[in-house]
């Protein structure tokens, strides 16, 4: 065998195992607290991944936003497993951070950042569809000022709890393979 065909076998080999290892980690769940005051769509959310196989694997991850990273503020992700900060990458419409997860082993990752308001608020959950299998489950909230006017949801909420001035929104979802993206449109006036 010559030289140029060993290497490409190699390569190949090496990449099979690469995207069999991606393979082994599923993201599974979602807790997210949404928030709208007066200036800003708050997002603070938590994201739980599971590493199905019998070793290590560092995967890369990429998290969308509906706008461009410019105009996203205070983005901060933590790895709530060794309460250390996670590096990220900015990317034009998203950013990117390293998994680092054991065998047979589960990761929490806080993710928080915040957009100016706008009619339409909108966070992407329909890039769930990537990773090929529906949430086990997701867990939503919105919190607003009670005088906050809000024109729609795409998704309902399951139920509205108002208490000391102001309104909360949860929603549940189990097995959750969303076709719509997470959007509030308010009543900007």
């Amino acid at each position: 065998m010559n030289k140029p065909i060993i290497y490409i076998i190699i390569f190949f080999s090496c990449l099979s195992s690469h995207i069999q290892g991606q393979n082994h980690v599923s993201f599974f769940e979602e807790h997210i607290d949404f928030q709208i005051d007066s200036n800003y769509f708050i997002i603070n959310g938590i994201y739980s991944f599971y590493n199905n196989s019998n070793h290590s694997v560092n995967q890369r991850i990429i998290f969308p936003f509906a706008d461009k990273t410019t105009e996203i503020d205070s983005i901060r992700l933590l790895n709530l497993n060794t309460h250390k900060r996670t590096q990220f990458k900015r990317l034009e419409n998203s950013i990117s951070f390293d998994l680092n997860l054991d065998a047979k082993d589960t990761i929490d990752i806080n993710i928080y950042f915040r957009q100016r308001i706008s009619s339409e608020n909108k966070y992407i959950i329909t890039s769930t569809q990537s990773w090929g299998k529906p949430l086990e489950k997701a867990i939503y909230t919105l919190t607003t000022d009670k005088n906050q006017k809000i024109k729609s949801f795409s998704y309902e909420p399951d139920s509205l709890d108002s208490s000391h001035n102001k309104k909360i929104f949860f929603w549940r979802k189990n097995q959750f393979m969303p076709k719509l993206d997470f959007i509030v449109t308010i009543d900007k006036r």
